[in-house]
């Protein structure tokens, strides 16, 4: 009986892993900084209000996770920190 419930166990917690790789799918499109003068912030939150986590140069390119409803923020990676965007400050790039 022990060896059914292990197996079950195992069983649902690879298909909760798959599921949650799933659902980390990121977005297939790039932009790049480009309307600003030296750089723009990278923001813990989609608000003006949330912490700078860091600055991206002038010409940078990330990667864009999600566009949010407002279009004001957009969820992005950039050098391996995810964070939000002004989306008024980027143009389309090609990786």
């Amino acid at each position: 009986m022990f060896k059914k419930f292990f197996a079950s166990f195992l069983i649902v917690a690879a298909l909760l892993t798959v599921g949650a790789q799933t659902n980390q799918v990121e977005a297939s499109w790039y932009a790049r900084v480009s309307y600003c003068n030296e750089w723009i912030s990278l923001w813990a939150d989609a608000s003006y209000d949330s912490r700078r986590l860091a600055t991206i140069p002038l010409g940078a390119v990330i990667l864009i996770t999600d566009d949010y409803d407002d279009g004001e923020f957009v969820s992005t990676r950039y050098n391996g920190v995810y964070g939000y965007v002004l989306k008024k400050y980027l143009d389309d790039a090609e990786k």
